[in-house]
């Protein structure tokens, strides 16, 4: 061993323990208000980015969702969905069929997932959709229909 690291070894060895204490105790902040490049962050689309902290903590609640599909006989335009359960609720004044309809993997045929002919009995039905699910709903000789999709919160 050098002398010059010696020296250094015994210069530390001799220093009072709250010198030594006081360098490994701060905390390491961010300068200022900034997020630090590593901090976890969530909003929304054009929104402010808020950082993860005790104050904000991540919001861990289900996705919510709900689409008008059809309203007043006249169906809205495709919808992509988050993916999962949904319920499909649906009512007309005079029927003829009423369908839900999901997008193809070809990315242009229309795939009939559910068809109704008559007033949904009960709170509606139950339909499991993959993510990014891309759906619409269609009348076909129907007059004052109505018809929504809501996702169940996982």
């Amino acid at each position: 061993m050098s002398p010059r690291r010696i020296g250094v070894l015994l210069a530390a060895m001799l220093l009072p323990p709250t010198a030594v204490l006081a360098q490994s105790t701060k905390p390491i902040a961010a300068p200022g208000a900034s997020t630090p490049q590593t901090a976890i962050a969530f909003g929304g689309i054009g929104e402010k980015a808020m950082p993860v902290t005790p104050a904000t903590p991540l919001p861990v609640g289900g996705v919510r969702e709900a689409f008008q599909l059809v309203s007043a006989n006249t169906p809205s335009i495709p919808v992509k969905l988050y993916g999962g359960d949904y319920i499909l609720s649906q009512l007309c004044g005079t029927y003829g069929t009423f369908k839900l309809e999901v997008l193809g993997a070809d990315g242009l045929t229309w795939l009939p997932l559910v068809t109704k002919t008559a007033s949904d009995s009960g709170s509606g039905t139950g339909v499991a959709l993959g993510s990014f699910a891309m759906v619409r709903g269609s009348v076909n000789g129907t007059s004052g229909c109505y018809a929504s999709l809501s996702r169940v919160p996982a």
